[in-house]
């Protein structure tokens, strides 16, 4: 085989409070039903409240409702909430994560203004779960976990930065996604709704969302549709156009009903329908993408056999199509026209195509036990999933030789958890967790287009189990005076990805240079991760500080080695292979402030730092045999690939000193340091550094919200590290004016 914009409803559904850290080191146990009812005056301290929080806080863990707090509760966690999705003019949920002040170590990879790969800490797609219900990409490049989830439709994520929870699976980073609810309304039925839309100039960009909500005292439901429009984006100071169209859709449904007083269900559905996708720094655009998701969860507060009981049960499947026509992918990558001659100059069928299906479905039952000073989850999960890609190069003249795919290939999680919250005593609060894990993943062997079974390709069985497990403990303790200190310490094993496994050759974004076909290793080994946590906090009327180091080793990472070194198959593109590496560090800070210097004016800071390095790039590859690892004889160690830089934020916010808080504006500076930490033996190049300057802004009149801001102010012509240098190169968007607005009713 040759390589080849809407607000929140006016009450949220009624929460069941658990044993949580109302502040730190008072740990409370509220198990009692919480009250639906809302008088006008408490609503109108919610308005203001999701107002003020339009450009959010620096932490905001604290904020979390109480049945959402303990899963938090770390040394690594950040939490970000809805609102700023549209105080920051958010496209999903991993921009969301980005740009929030609240989400420290957080770095993404924009593919299109609409899809986005987030890296949490130095890890990507496949190492971080998006959990709630099980996102999963179906093609790591193309989509990504959290890309179908527009960040409007979720009421908060919750980002774990280390192995501190057991209840999402194998792994070393978690993001935990909570769907809006359905509402309730103690003095009968009540209906709302909210139109909104934002406008902008750069890509002439534009997004409405149409949203009702609604409800009774024992039921609710939530309907919202949004749709989404862009063109070609202009890069910055006399810069050229990035081919970044799209269209995209989606439905999202809510409804709850409560069975009694203590039993509730809740329905949450999404369907997403996407359209002509340009992916400037990939082979391939898509035609389509269409995602159906569907998730049930059941609650029960007062089961004979527990003090709570938990059950989810999700659905997730995805399918796209895409190829190379569109004459933006020519141009911006002119070597590809060259390389798949005659194709592009006629062909009806074009040079490549590729259609992909995946699926994720599972469930989760847990029971929860309360007693003095304590709070105990035991509980049991299923993780299904299922994959296939298609990719055919008809530059290929050879019918039985032209399909480079990631075969149809599943794997299946059996998994038990248990969780610990202990008040120590009353200045302590410790957090222990454990796993244990069965995954057995398998492949086809035939597969149309390609000469050979995979595993003669491969000389290895394909079917392979996992057997993995995890720990840790953590702590946080009040030192009094505003002052808290937390502490963690874990250890988790990640399988690989069917991805990492099966891929056949396939191109598949990965590495900086970008034009990369991946080759799968069904005989990779699991990682094992070891990670420590340090931090130290201030909290006061007016001060808020945060300092986190954090230091990991891991063994058996999975990274990748290349083929040809010296050069380039058919001028443009190099192959890339998936190998274990003995020993890989994660280490780096994270640091925060704000203050209020008056009741209108308040400052912040961000600074945030991680180092990764490959400690091992001149063993050989246990499963190839190679005795040197892409080309590479003299490289003891160096840095890990895709890496971002240290980055820090900073600025202003001027807003209302009134109750009403009926305006506010932000200032704010991103300064992104230069990248000289790289991979040398992956093609890995520097960055230089680069500063953008971003000014947001929103007045309330009544039930409207208005908001407007300007973006890349100064028109800066830069690229991430992490960015495509296929072709002319990904660069980010110059100059760009945006103005919404939201009428709620």
């Amino acid at each position: 085989m040759q390589p080849p914009v809407m607000q929140a409803p006016q009450m949220q559904a009624p929460q069941m409070q658990t044993p949580g850290l109302a502040a730190p080191g008072l740990l409370v146990d509220n198990n009692a039903p919480q009250s639906s009812a809302a008088t006008a005056k408490d609503k109108a301290i919610a308005a203001d409240a999701r107002v003020a929080n339009l450009f959010g806080e620096v932490h905001q863990v604290d904020e979390l409702p109480a049945n959402r707090e303990p899963l938090a509760r770390s040394p690594a966690a950040d939490a970000v909430f809805r609102e700023e999705a549209l105080g920051r003019r958010t496209a999903d949920v991993g921009d969301l994560l980005r740009r929030s002040k609240g989400a420290h170590g957080v770095s993404i990879q924009n593919r299109t203004p609409i899809v986005s790969d987030t890296r949490v800490r130095g890890q990507r797609v496949g190492q971080v779960l998006a959990s709630g219900s099980y996102w999963a990409p179906a093609r790591m490049d193309l989509d990504t976990m959290m890309s179908k989830i527009d960040s409007r439709l979720v009421q908060d994520s919750i980002l774990i930065k280390g192995p501190y929870a057991s209840r999402y699976g194998p792994g070393f980073r978690f993001v935990d996604l909570e769907f809006l609810q359905s509402p309730r309304y103690e003095n009968g039925y009540e209906g709302h709704g909210s139109t909104s839309g934002t406008y902008t100039s750069n890509g002439e960009q534009f997004y409405g969302r149409q949203s009702f909500w609604g409800g009774s005292d024992d039921y609710g439901f939530h309907i919202s549709y949004g749709h989404r429009t862009g063109n070609d984006y202009e890069t910055g100071q006399d810069g050229f156009f990035i081919p970044a169209s799209y269209k995209s859709r989606d439905l999202f449904v809510a409804y709850g009903f409560d069975l009694n007083d203590h039993e509730k269900v809740e329905f949450n559905a999404l369907r997403l329908d996407q359209t002509d996708l340009e992916f400037p720094g990939l082979v391939t655009d898509l035609n389509f993408l269409i995602t159906d998701g569907y998730e049930v969860t059941y609650t029960n507060d007062a089961p004979s056999f527990a003090d709570r009981f938990t059950s989810e049960v999700w659905y997730n499947r995805t399918r796209f199509e895409g190829d190379t026509r569109r004459p933006g992918k020519a141009r911006q990558i002119p070597s590809l026209v060259d390389a798949f001659q005659p194709s592009f100059l006629g062909a009806a069928d074009g040079s490549t195509t590729t259609d992909g299906d995946a699926l994720s479905g599972g469930y989760r039952f847990e029971s929860t036990f309360f007693s003095c000073g304590s709070q105990t989850s035991i509980g049991t999960d299923l993780i299904y999933l299922n994959q296939e890609l298609n990719e055919y190069d008809y530059y290929d003249p050879d019918p039985n030789d032209n399909n480079f795919p990631i075969p149809r290939s599943d794997s299946i999680d059996v998994g038990a958890y248990a969780e610990r919250i202990v008040q120590w005593d009353d200045d302590v609060v410790v957090t222990a967790g454990t796993r244990i894990d069965g995954v057995f993943t398998d492949s086809r062997d035939i597969v149309a287009g390609v000469p050979e079974p995979l595993s003669v390709l491969e000389e290895t069985t394909l079917d392979k189990e996992f057997f993995l497990g995890s720990a840790y403990l953590t702590a946080n303790r009040d030192l009094g005076r505003g002052w808290n200190s937390s502490a963690g310490m874990g250890f988790a094993m990640r399988q690989p990805t069917l991805t990492e496994m099966y891929a056949e050759y396939t191109f598949i974004g990965s590495l900086q240079r970008g034009l990369t076909f991946l080759d799968g290793d069904p005989e990779l080994d699991s990682e094992r991760l070891y990670q420590l946590d340090l931090g130290l906090q201030y909290n006061s009327d007016d001060v808020m500080f945060g300092l986190h180091g954090h230091h990991a080793w891991i063994q058996n990472y999975i990274t990748y080695d290349l083929f040809d070194p010296a050069g380039t198959v058919d001028g443009f593109q190099q192959g890339a292979s998936f190998v274990n590496t003995d020993l890989a560090t994660l280490s780096g800070f994270e640091t925060y402030g704000q203050i209020e210097l008056t009741s209108m004016v308040s400052t912040f800071g961000i600074l945030t730092y991680l180092e990764g390095r490959d400690h091992t790039r001149l063993e050989p590859s246990r499963h190839t045999g190679d005795t040197v690892r892409s080309g590479n004889s003299t490289v003891d160690e160096e840095p890990l690939p895709g890496i971002a830089p240290m980055e820090a934020r900073v600025g202003f916010l001027i807003h209302d000193p009134s109750p009403e808080d009926c305006w506010g504006v932000e200032l704010a500076a991103r300064i992104v340091d230069n990248q000289d930490r790289v991979a040398t033996t992956l093609q890995e190049i520097e960055t230089p550094g680069f500063t953008v300057y971003d000014i947001r802004g929103y007045r309330r009149f009544g039930n409207l919200l208005v908001t407007s801001g300007f973006e890349n102010l100064t028109n800066k012509f830069y690229r991430e590290h992490i960015d495509y240098r296929s072709g002319l190169g990904v660069f980010r968007p110059g100059f760009a004016f945006y103005v919404g607005g939201e009428l709620t009713y």
